[in-house]
C-alpha cells in the first residue's frame, strides 16, 4: 500500500525544461528567502517558485508542472522581511533585494533559456547595503 502511494506521489511531479536555478548576490551569498516568477516575452506565460535558504528554486508553470522550456523570460523577485520587533543584530535574512527587483517594468532581469539545455538557471543581483 505504500510502495502505490508512493508511485502515486512521485508520479505526479512532472517535469518540462530547466527544473532547478539559484538565485544570489553579486558578492556570492545566496538570497535566503524570497519568490521569484518567471515571465515568456512571447506569450506570457509564467512559472513562479519559493526560494530557498540556499538561494535556490524550481520553477513551475500553473499546473504544477516543475521548469522552464525553451525561451526568453523576464524574471521578479519578491522579498518580504518582517524585522520590526527584531534587533538589528539578529536579522538572518541575508541581503535585502533592491525593491525595482519585484516589478516587471522596472527589473532588468532576464533569463534564456536554450532548447535541450541542462544547466541550471543563476540569477545574479546587486547587494545592496
Amino acid at each position: 500500500m505504500l510502495i502505490a502511494l508512493d508511485l502515486i506521489v512521485t508520479g505526479c511531479t512532472q517535469y518540462s525544461g530547466v527544473a532547478s536555478g539559484r538565485v544570489y548576490f553579486d558578492d556570492g551569498s545566496p538570497l535566503t528567502s524570497g519568490a521569484i516568477e518567471f515571465r515568456n516575452v512571447s506569450d506570457s506565460s509564467c512559472f513562479t517558485s519559493r526560494i530557498t535558504n540556499q538561494g535556490v528554486f524550481q520553477p513551475a508553470n500553473l499546473s504544477g508542472t516543475i521548469g522552464l522550456p525553451a525561451g526568453t523570460y523576464e524574471v521578479v523577485i519578491v522579498q518580504i522581511v518582517l524585522t520590526e520587533d527584531l534587533a538589528k543584530k539578529d536579522h538572518s535574512h541575508g541581503h535585502t533585494v533592491p525593491r525595482r527587483y519585484a516589478d516587471y517594468h522596472s527589473s532588468d532581469l532576464e533569463v534564456t533559456v536554450m532548447d535541450h539545455q541542462t544547466n541550471s538557471i543563476e540569477i545574479i543581483i546587486p547587494a545592496e547595503l
